[in-house]
């Protein structure tokens, strides 16, 4: 967890209605490492999703081999977007299949790119073990309870607030004073401007992301709970995909290498690194494949040859349907797709291997 992931004052915020900002122009700025508190307006940031067509990759934004990062996004897939350069955009992508690295930002081409416009949805638990946002219905408002617990080199810091917004505008800013010897805390309106010792918070609801930022005076020196959430029960939408494909592949008597699950244990996740493995193994299954087919084929008679040639053709177009990718999801399901053409692929070489007359 880094330093800037913060533990939090305890606050009850009095909500600020503001309209909703155009998109922040950074011409002057080429870096995009994610949302900064510190130069990004929380208020400004927009929902975004990757229009219809091929996958987009995250680059910066001189057009260089370069400076392309590798990650990419499919169609579908939602950015919280806090700025544009240009025609890009500087976007942070939450993977709803990984609970730790989640966090992929980079610079993203607007020309493929939509903005979103969801209704507000404050209601629900945001963040994670060490820093958690719970929201709740309260008497026509919404209440907010949030507490951290964080470990940084110099030991544990913790924290906590509460507090009342309206649900009916997704932004919200608000001040906050802690109570001292025994006074009250105090609950302010944002200010826009620096107030010795007022903690300043302004956040967004965009969909599937919480984006917070504060003005670190919240807590110690080090302490800021600047970042973008997302729920802390949010399922990858492939989730659902994958569990009815893994569940077909239970049933296949496929034969994969020991050294593909070592691999895809080794990758911790990585979603390069996976597919590097998934490709690896479905060449090593394909050539096995091809070699028991071409042998099938030349034990048979001309028609018993005709018949396995036109049995082949429908398996591949079967396991072509069966392993596409699909495209309303993110990235897991590029996983997904290839571990079923891996188990597909390998059982169809063990069927075939097994026809073939001994």
């Amino acid at each position: 967890m880094n330093a800037w992931r913060s533990t939090f004052s305890r606050l009850l915020l009095p909500a600020v209605l503001l309209s909703f900002p155009t998109l922040a122009a950074a011409a002057e700025r080429t870096d995009c490492f994610g949302f900064n508190a510190l130069d990004d307006n929380p208020l400004a940031a927009q929902l975004y999703e990757v229009k219809p067509g091929d996958k987009v990759e995250f680059q910066c934004p001189e057009k260089s081999v370069v400076c392309k990062k590798g990650s990419f996004l499919l169609p579908g897939d939602q950015v919280a977007v806090s700025r544009a350069s240009g025609d890009r955009a500087c976007a942070t992508y939450l993977n709803p299949a990984k609970r730790t690295d989640d966090e992929t930002s980079g610079w993203l081409p607007l020309s493929r790119l939509s903005q979103l416009s969801p209704a507000p949805d404050w209601v629900g638990h945001w963040g994670d073990s060490e820093m958690s946002i719970v929201a709740k219905p309260q008497g026509g408002k919404i209440r907010i309870d949030a507490k951290a617990n964080l470990q940084f080199g110099n030991g544990e810091q913790g924290g906590q607030f509460a507090g009342l917004i309206d649900g009916q505008n997704s932004q919200a800013a608000f001040g906050y004073q802690e109570g001292e010897d025994g006074k009250p805390e105090k609950l302010l309106p944002y200010q826009d401007k620096e107030v010795a010792g007022l903690c300043q918070v302004r956040m967004s609801q965009l969909g599937r992301y919480l984006v917070v930022g504060d003005n670190h005076m919240c807590g110690g020196i080090n302490v800021s709970f600047s970042r973008i959430y997302r729920r802390a029960d949010e399922k990858a939408p492939a989730d659902k995909a994958a569990t009815s494909k893994a569940s077909t592949a239970q049933k296949q008597a496929s034969i994969t290498r020991p050294s593909y699950k070592a691999c895809l244990d080794k990758s911790e996740g990585v979603t390069v690194t996976m597919r590097n493995c998934a490709g690896d193994e479905l060449k090593y299954q394909d050539d096995r494949l091809n070699r028991a087919y071409k042998l099938l084929r030349s034990k048979l008679d001309q028609s018993g040859a005709t018949q396995i040639r036109d049995e082949q053709r429908k398996w591949i177009a079967d396991r072509d349907t069966e392993c596409a990718v699909d495209t309303n999801s993110g990235t897991a399901a590029l996983i997904v797709a290839d571990d079923c053409l891996v188990q597909t692929t390998s059982k169809r070489a063990t069927e075939l291997e097994s026809r073939i007359p001994r």
